[in-house]
């Protein structure tokens, strides 16, 4: 089954995050204390424009447990989809921002994360998360979904293939080369 975050899921929302922004080594997850860092982003979550706001999050749920995550927003938001994060960093001393890199374009609906919990891993959940975004996609006037897929992680690669998508051109992401990928559902 597949729902909408609620504000109760935050405290795992959270923590799924954090597992790709680890991924994605960057900068500041070194400079700042994670415990602090994570009680600013389930405030952030709770503004509905942010990255990662838990009413862009859709939960799987299985064996009446959250099983997954994903995040996404039209890509022509992206300028300001962080506000609500870098006011929080701001208020206390940090001027950089958590992602200084654009990740998407005007013209798509973006797949910002996609997290499958450890114990649900290789049971279908992320297959099901992706398959509901179409729907998501078209009811926001947006015909393609557009990713980025970390170039080392082939598993995720072969995943995003199989759903539909192609690779449309490479960027780097902090410290990583990513391949964007895009899947046109009309």
């Amino acid at each position: 089954m597949i729902r909408k975050a609620e504000i109760s899921d935050i405290d795992q929302l959270v923590e799924w995050v954090w597992i790709i922004l680890e991924d994605m080594e960057l900068t500041l997850l070194k400079k700042a204390d994670p415990i602090i860092l994570k009680d600013m982003m389930k405030q952030a979550m709770e503004d509905k424009n942010y990255r990662y706001s838990y009413h862009r999050a859709l939960i799987s749920i299985r064996e009446g447990k959250r099983a997954g995550v994903c995040f996404g927003y039209r890509g022509k938001l992206e300028p300001t989809i962080d506000k609500a994060f870098n006011e929080k960093l701001e208020s206390i001393g940090i001027k950089e921002p958590l992602f200084q890199d654009a990740e998407t374009v005007s013209g798509e609906w973006y797949l910002d994360s996609l997290v499958t919990d450890v114990n649900f891993r290789g049971q279908g959940v992320a297959t099901e998360l992706l398959k509901t975004i179409p729907a998501i996609a078209k009811s926001e006037n947006e015909e393609i979904i557009g990713l980025n897929c970390d170039q080392q992680n082939k598993k995720a690669q072969q995943l995003y293939l199989n759903i539909g998508f192609k690779k449309v051109w490479e960027c780097k992401i902090g410290h990583h080369l990513y391949d964007h990928m895009q899947w046109e559902v009309h």
